[in-house]
């Protein structure tokens, strides 16, 4: 299977500066190096106190990472066949979902 070369895409994020989050969880952020200024992105769990990193790490903008990922439409990959198998599924049963247009539901 041939390797296809991803394009960079511009992902507008709204960061959040100057604060920390208030759940405890893992997070989308810009960060940097006290030391060198080098910045970069990553994930990061927040304790609900501090950010679990080393001591030489900045954090300068978070954003959640459902917030982060619902920004992103990447497909789902071509292997898995499940989607398939979901749009028969859905097509077969629709006529039991009316009135449910937009919602989750599972047929087995």
């Amino acid at each position: 299977m041939e390797r296809k070369i991803m394009q960079k895409l511009n992902v507008p994020v709204d960061w959040i500066e100057n604060c920390n989050p208030v759940q405890p969880g893992l997070y989308f952020v810009a960060s940097k190096y006290n030391k060198t200024r080098f910045g970069f992105y990553d994930y990061l769990n927040w304790d609900g106190e501090k950010w679990l990193k080393a001591d030489s790490i900045k954090v300068v903008g978070w954003v959640s990472l459902a917030d982060f990922l619902g920004m992103i439409d990447a497909g789902w990959p071509a292997s898995d066949d499940l989607d398939k198998e979901l749009e028969k599924s859905y097509h077969k049963n629709k006529e039991k979902f009316k009135g449910n247009e937009g919602g989750f539901f599972e047929v087995e």
